[in-house]
């Protein structure tokens, strides 16, 4: 080979530099706007108690503790782990001492949700037509969602039976980033009972 076609040939010139430097601006950009809607959502108690005296301008603490209401229902969780299938059944009667654990587990998960209601305090009982919390705990992931096709497991759950007073009929997964984190919403049930 002669040294005029040698493998010395200048490497970069004005275009590559303007390409990396487009791709690194790219890149940038992308992780500012699109990254942090990629994390995992906050703790928003944990939020809050980092940033009191934001909160304290808008919403003003009540000297008293609302009464937590236990949830009253009956489900079937039927989940399938790779070679492992169990079904299991959770029974909630309203006895915050009495009921399983996980009963307790499904109240928090509408307690922190904000389209979830508030009882009236004139009223001792919500009516079930009325408390969206059924809705939003097993709320299926509406058309048009933007979420990552990433999976995070292989498992999948069948959730049937009444809830606060609704019919549930909802089937998890956890392909993609919107299914897993209604896995992880409802993995009070899905996950197995101490008892069995």
């Amino acid at each position: 080979m002669s040294h005029s076609h040698s493998d010395r040939r200048g490497r970069g010139g004005p275009g590559t530099a303007l390409l990396a430097g487009a791709c690194c601006l790219g890149a940038v950009t992308y992780a500012v706007f699109v990254g942090p809607s990629m994390l995992p959502p906050q703790d928003v108690e944990a939020a809050n108690a980092s940033s009191p005296e934001v909160l304290g301008s808008v919403i003003e603490p009540s000297a008293e503790e609302p009464e937590t209401r236990a949830p009253v229902g009956s489900l079937r969780v039927q989940v399938i782990d790779r070679h492992h299938a169990w079904v299991q059944t959770l029974e909630c009667e309203g006895d915050p001492e009495g009921d399983p654990q996980a009963c307790a587990a499904l109240a928090e998960g509408t307690a922190g949700d904000p389209t979830a209601s508030v009882p009236p305090e004139d009223e001792e009982e919500i009516d079930p037509e009325d408390d969206p919390g059924a809705d939003t705990l097993f709320a299926e992931v509406r058309d048009g969602t933007v979420c990552t096709d990433k999976v995070y497991g292989p498992q999948q759950a069948v959730i049937e039976g009444t809830w606060e007073g609704r019919e549930i009929d909802t089937t998890l997964s956890r392909r993609g980033s919107c299914e897993e984190a209604r896995w992880q919403r409802l993995t009070s049930v899905t996950d197995r009972f101490e008892n069995e």
